[in-house]
């Protein structure tokens, strides 16, 4: 057992009370809160060459990293290796470990299993995609979601598993999961994931919708992505309903730029 002095040394050196040392509900302050506000902004650009950089100046950092601190930055930089470095299988074996090690409480853990289930999703693993997705919902249904980071998590899980069954041809039930999401954004009062929400509908809408009414939920799209300043996706949709006006057998050939 440590003296009291050396408690006293030890928490000084880490930035901690003495609580921490006694305490279980006791949370380390995190050093990367500068870092995680500017990642977030990264992987929302998709800029990985720069969050590369970042990650390599914190890595070179002296300063004292808590357990889920640690794990933030191997999250990080699995998804650099996925999606910029090509190292797909390498990436997914990272987060694999890494979701046996984490405590299954903590909020990292929730991001890793995110980004695990992409991954999966991208590679063609179906199966594993699945029974990630079902074990995130569980996981989110305990949470509360008044906490916009635990709701902004599970909307995106519901949209990328929209997005996957609208990519499997499963339309009506990418669509129903779409508009089910939707009525939360609305009862949560957030636009988070809505318009991206809105074309999931229209892309799976399509197979069984008459063109207006698919054409109604481009345009609330549309209007969302204008208010927003999403000038590319704006583009896109803007295009799209051009095609549109030409007539039904442009339909189906522009739709493939709202695939994404």
């Amino acid at each position: 057992m440590p003296s009291a002095d050396l408690l006293y040394q030890l928490g000084k050196r880490l930035q901690v009370s003495m609580d921490y040392f006694f305490n279980d509900d006791i949370k380390v302050k995190s050093n990367l809160l500068e870092f995680k506000r500017l990642t977030e902004k990264l992987l929302n650009d998709r800029n990985y060459n720069d969050l590369a950089y970042l990650l390599q100046l914190e890595k070179n950092n002296k300063h004292f990293l808590s357990v889920e601190d640690k794990a933030y930055l191997t999250w990080v930089e699995a998804m650099i290796d996925f999606y910029s470095n090509y190292k797909k299988d390498e990436a997914i074996d990272t987060l694999e470990i890494l979701s046996k090690q984490i405590n299954h409480q903590t909020d990292i853990y929730l991001k890793i299993l995110n980004t695990l289930a992409n991954f999966y999703d991208e590679v063609e693993r179906c199966e594993d995609y699945e029974e990630i997705y079902h074990r995130l919902m569980k996981l989110y249904q305990e949470k509360d979601l008044t906490n916009q980071e635990y709701l902004f998590g599970y909307l995106k899980a519901r949209y990328n598993y929209a997005h996957h069954l609208q990519l499997n041809a499963q339309y009506r039930e990418a669509a129903e999961l779409a508009l089910e999401t939707i009525a939360i954004c609305k009862e949560k009062e957030t636009s988070h994931q809505l318009a991206l929400l809105l074309i999931i509908v229209g892309n799976a809408g399509r197979h069984f919708m008459d063109v207006e009414k698919v054409k109604g939920y481009y345009l609330q799209a549309r209007d969302l992505f204008s208010i927003y300043g999403n000038h590319i996706m704006l583009l896109k949709i803007e295009d799209y309903l051009q095609e549109l006006e030409k007539g039904p057998r442009m339909f189906e050939k522009s739709l493939v730029l709202l695939d994404f």
